[in-house]
C-alpha cells in the first residue's frame, strides 16, 4: 500500500516536472501577433574603426587587467595639422651612438639640453652596458631614461617627437593601425627570446616599414615621447609586451615615470630643419614627415574604445557578447510582435517557474534582481496595455522565454523606416498620422491600434509613440556603455522623437513608465 502511494507520488511528481518543461517550450498557450519584415543590409564596410574594434574584441581579456590605454580610448578621434615639414630618424638611435653621446657629454657641460625636472647631478648612461645585447652596438639604445633620451635629442639639434608627431609618421594621412598597413606581421618576432627580438638591427623586416622608409615603429623597442608639460610617453611595441597585435597598434601609448628604465625601451629623435650630422659626428639619416592632416587618435566610428576606457573589468564580457554576436542581420526575415509586449503576456512570463528560477537570465543580470514592475498590481487593472517599468534585463529575459530576442537598433529602424524609405513609420511627413506622442497630452500609453495612423506598410503598430522600446545594441554616447532605445512615447514631441533615426541611450537598469519593448523572431510565432 505505502509503495502504490510512493508510485502515485512520482507519478505526479513526474508529471509536473513534464508540465513545466513543456511551459519552459512553449511559455505562451497562443502565438504571438507577429508581422514579417524582410531586412536587407549592406555588409559592414572595411573600415579603419571596424578592424579596430575587431582586434580590441580578440584582446578583451587583455584590456580587463592591463589598463595602461585608457586614456587614449578615452580621448577618442584627434587629428593633428602638420603645417610645416618635419624629420624624424628613420632608424631608432643605436646603441654605439647613444655611447658616443654619452662620453661626449662630460666635455660640454655647458650645453643646455637638460630636461625639465632632470635632478642637477645627473649622469647619462644606459644600463645594459653589459647585458647580454650590449655587444650589439647596432642595436637599439635601451637601458635609459626619458631625461637620456631628451639630452640627446637636444644635443643633436632636434628634440623628442610629441605623441601626435609620433602616431602621426606612424600612421602617414592613410591612417594606417599599424605602421606598416592595417594588418599585424608576426616577422619581427623573430626568435623564442624578447631580448634577441628587441636587438634585431634597424630595418631587418623591411616588409614592417612605414610608405615613407621609417624602420622599427610597431616592434624592436618602444620609443619616448614628450608629453603636453613634459610628461614621458612611452610609444609603439616591443619585443617583450603581448598581445603583440594589440601592443604595436600605432595609436596607443602608455605613461611611464621619468626614471624608467627597460632593455624594451629606446627612443629616436624629430627635427624642425632637416638634420646634418650630430656634434660627435653621427651621420643623419632622418625621412621626411610632410605637412598634412593627420588623424592620431582612435578611428572616427570605433564603439570598443570608449566602453573599455569605462567599463570595470568585470563587464567586458558583456561587451564581448553583444558585438561578437553583432547587432543587425545581414539580410534576414525577421517577424516582429506587431504591438509592443502587453501586460497579459508580461503576467505570463512572471508566473512562469523557470524564469523565477533565472533560466532565461542573461548571464550579466545583477544578482537578487526582479522582472516584476514596482507598479505591478496597477499595471494588471489595464492588462491590454504595453507592459512598461520593466528595465533592459527583464526584456532580455522575456524575450529569451519567448524564443525570441531584442531587436538591433539597425534591425529596428529599418522595420519603422522600411529600409530608409521613410522617415516616420507612416510616410515622410508627422502630420500623416496622429501617434501617441506628447502632442496628444495622453496620461498614458493606449491599446496599440491601426486607427491613429501609426502604422508601417507591412502592419507594425507604435514604432512612433505610445512607448518608447529597448534595443538589444549598446552605444558609447553617454561615456560608458549604455543600451539603444528607440522610438518616441506618449510624453515627448513626436515630430522629433517618432523618426525613425530618433535615439537614447539609458543604462540597462533604467525603468520608466514610458518604456517598454517589442521581440523579434527567426521565423513566425
Amino acid at each position: 500500500m505505502r509503495m502504490g502511494r510512493v508510485g502515485i507520488a512520482l507519478a505526479a511528481l513526474a508529471a509536473i516536472c513534464a508540465a513545466l518543461a513543456l511551459a519552459k517550450l512553449r511559455p505562451l498557450w497562443r502565438n504571438f501577433d507577429t508581422a514579417h519584415v524582410r531586412l536587407t543590409f549592406a555588409e559592414q564596410p572595411d573600415s579603419a574603426a571596424a578592424r579596430l574594434d575587431a582586434i580590441l574584441l580578440r584582446h578583451l581579456a587583455h584590456l580587463g587587467y592591463i589598463r595602461s590605454f585608457d586614456h587614449v580610448f578615452a580621448a577618442g578621434t584627434r587629428r593633428l595639422q602638420v603645417s610645416r615639414p618635419l624629420w624624424l630618424d628613420r632608424c631608432e638611435v643605436r646603441q654605439a651612438d647613444f655611447y658616443t653621446f654619452a662620453q661626449w657629454r662630460p666635455f660640454h657641460p655647458d650645453l643646455a639640453i637638460a630636461a625639465p625636472r632632470q635632478p642637477h647631478d645627473w649622469q647619462h648612461f644606459s644600463n645594459t652596458r653589459d647585458h647580454a645585447i650590449s655587444g650589439r652596438l647596432d642595436a637599439p639604445a635601451n637601458g635609459l631614461t626619458w631625461f637620456d633620451a631628451y639630452a640627446y635629442c637636444r644635443a643633436a639639434d632636434g628634440r623628442l617627437p610629441s605623441a601626435a608627431e609620433w602616431i602621426a609618421a606612424a600612421v602617414g594621412v592613410q591612417g594606417r593601425l599599424f605602421p606598416w598597413g592595417d594588418v599585424f606581421d608576426p616577422k619581427p618576432w623573430a626568435y623564442l627570446d624578447p631580448l634577441l627580438n628587441a636587438a634585431r638591427q634597424c630595418g631587418a623586416n623591411p616588409e614592417t616599414n612605414t610608405p615613407a622608409g621609417l624602420a622599427d615603429m610597431g616592434h624592436n623597442v618602444s620609443e619616448w615621447a614628450a608629453g603636453d608639460g613634459g610628461e614621458a610617453l612611452v610609444m609603439g611595441g616591443n619585443a617583450y609586451n603581448a598581445p603583440r597585435e594589440l601592443h604595436s597598434l600605432a595609436v596607443l601609448y602608455r605613461r611611464a615615470p621619468h626614471r624608467y628604465r627597460s632593455p624594451y625601451l629606446g627612443f629616436r629623435c624629430i627635427y624642425d630643419a632637416e638634420p646634418a650630422r650630430t656634434p660627435w659626428r653621427t651621420a643623419a639619416d632622418a625621412v621626411l614627415l610632410p605637412p598634412g592632416d593627420y588623424a592620431v587618435g582612435i578611428p572616427q566610428g570605433a564603439r570598443i574604445p570608449s566602453l573599455v576606457a569605462h567599463l570595470p573589468p568585470e563587464r567586458l564580457a558583456l561587451v564581448r557578447r553583444l558585438f561578437e554576436r553583432g547587432d543587425r542581420a545581414a539580410a534576414a526575415d525577421l517577424h516582429f510582435t506587431v504591438r509592443e509586449i502587453t501586460r497579459r503576456e508580461y503576467a505570463a512570463f512572471l508566473a512562469d517557474p523557470f524564469v523565477l528560477a533565472g533560466f532565461h537570465a542573461e548571464p550579466n543580470q545583477p544578482a537578487q534582481h526582479s522582472h516584476r514592475p514596482p507598479d505591478w498590481r496597477k499595471q494588471m487593472a489595464q492588462p491590454q496595455l504595453p507592459v512598461v517599468n520593466v528595465d533592459w534585463w527583464s526584456a532580455y529575459a522575456f524575450a529569451a522565454w519567448a524564443g525570441g530576442r531584442l531587436p538591433a537598433a539597425e534591425e529596428w529602424e529599418g522595420a519603422a523606416s522600411d529600409q530608409g524609405r521613410r522617415l516616420y513609420p507612416w510616410g515622410n511627413a508627422f502630420e500623416g498620422a496622429q501617434p501617441v506622442t506628447g502632442e496628444r497630452r495622453a496620461r498614458g500609453p493606449e491599446p496599440a491600434s491601426a486607427t491613429n495612423g501609426d502604422v508601417t506598410p507591412q502592419g507594425l503598430l507604435a514604432m512612433g509613440g505610445n512607448v518608447s522600446e529597448w534595443t538589444r545594441s549598446v552605444s558609447t554616447a553617454s561615456g560608458g556603455y549604455a543600451m539603444v532605445v528607440k522610438g518616441g512615447n506618449y510624453l515627448l514631441p513626436g515630430a522629433q522623437t517618432a523618426r525613425f533615426d530618433h535615439s537614447n541611450h539609458v543604462s540597462p537598469h533604467y525603468r520608466s513608465p514610458t518604456l517598454g519593448f517589442r521581440v523579434v523572431f527567426a521565423r513566425p510565432r
